[in-house]
């Protein structure tokens, strides 16, 4: 049986970047026939957690709360309606999940949110809970998550496919993730980066074995083995999907043990911060 998604999760506001961030996503939950879930967040806004430092009077605070209020019913009502419109006509299922500030614990609402693939934008929607960014969802979800670039153009997402192989368990992992959009895309490519300065890990044909795999699913993939030649090896990856043409790069994402704060990877965190097209990571 081939690999699916039956179902996946969008994290929008009611922002134009968050109406786009939607459009994506019904493309490609109707391109997967997946039912979509948008996640939308309501969180207090700033300029009224400013003004109440400067208002007194019970009455005074209680007009400012009630206007705070009506805000964000007519933000629910315009981002429920324009996401009803987007998937009006789109042959999927798909829901609209309000989750208000007073119930943003991101592990209630990731027990409670049951999907094959997270989507989020890059950097977070301002509308959005600041810890809800891409970055903490795919840490604290477990499950792997597309980036999408604000201000991202395309039409597609998945068309021409590279892959960012290091033979690591991160990226066995994503490959595996990824399969969906694999076995749909035009062209796929194994892309390794220095793998010729350690031939014991690599083997004497880097990449040849996932290529290999990916033939028994039907995929024909081609594989691009680079030096950094001096750039760092986030760098040579990007250079090497925009001159593949790539619409998504998949590639496998690590962290170190965190505290208090999510902590990638040098070449993860450089891959977030640069990217210019969509990824698909996970860990």
């Amino acid at each position: 049986m081939k690999p699916i998604w039956r179902d996946s999760a969008v994290f929008i506001d009611a922002s134009p970047e968050g109406e786009i961030l939607a459009g994506h996503a019904v493309r490609l939950a109707a391109q997967h026939q997946a039912h979509l879930v948008a996640v939308y967040g309501l969180s207090r806004h700033d300029e009224g957690v400013r003004m109440l430092g400067y208002i007194r009077g019970r009455a005074a605070i209680s007009s400012l709360i009630e206007r705070e209020k009506a805000e964000e019913t007519r933000k629910v009502v315009r981002a429920g309606q324009r996401f009803a419109e987007l998937t009006a006509g789109s042959g999927i299922t798909s829901e609209f999940r309000i989750v208000w500030r007073d119930d943003m614990g991101d592990e209630k609402v990731l027990r409670a949110l049951h999907c094959d693939l997270a989507i989020a934008a890059h950097p977070r929607l301002a509308g959005l809970p600041t810890s809800w960014s891409a970055e903490r969802i795919l840490i604290d979800s477990g499950l792997p998550v597309l980036m999408i670039p604000q201000g991202w153009q395309g039409d597609t997402i998945g068309q021409k496919i590279v892959i960012a192989w290091n033979r690591s368990r991160d990226a066995r992992r994503v490959v595996s993730d990824a399969m969906p959009f694999i076995e749909a895309a035009q062209s796929t490519t194994i892309l390794t980066v220095d793998a010729g300065r350690d031939p014991d890990y690599y083997g004497d044909d880097p990449g040849s074995h996932l290529r290999q795999h990916l033939a028994r699913h039907d995929v024909s993939a081609e594989v691009t083995n680079v030096s950094s030649a001096g750039l760092s090896v986030a760098e040579t990856i990007l250079q090497q999907t925009s001159q593949a043409g790539a619409d998504l790069l998949v590639v496998g994402a690590y962290s170190r043990p965190r505290a208090s704060e999510i902590l990638f990877g040098g070449t993860t965190r450089s891959l977030i911060g640069e990217a210019r097209i969509p990824m698909l990571m996970s860990r």
